[in-house]
């Protein structure tokens, strides 16, 4: 069994969340609109100075609007459709 990398875990997830961004338009503030958190809290996310993922809640609302797979977001899967 794989060992979970955290580090490794919210790089991926910022890299992802990034792609999902420039695809929806490339503009984070509507991207936060749609998701239903602020500015801010988008920022913070996809920035280096913190080493945390979102709640579930906003990983769920991530992953709804983007057509996506929460597990492909948060790198536990290759793939990125929902089933």
């Amino acid at each position: 069994m794989a060992r979970y990398d955290r580090r490794q875990t919210i790089r991926l997830f910022r890299e992802r969340l990034a792609a999902l961004i420039e695809r929806a338009g490339g503009r984070q503030a509507e991207f936060a609109r749609r998701i239903g958190v602020d500015r801010s809290t988008l920022s913070q996310l996809l920035t280096g100075r913190e080493d945390r993922l979102p709640r579930a809640d906003t990983v769920a609302a991530i992953a709804q609007t983007s057509q996506v797979s929460a597990d492909w977001l948060l790198g536990l899967s290759q793939e990125d459709q929902a089933e």
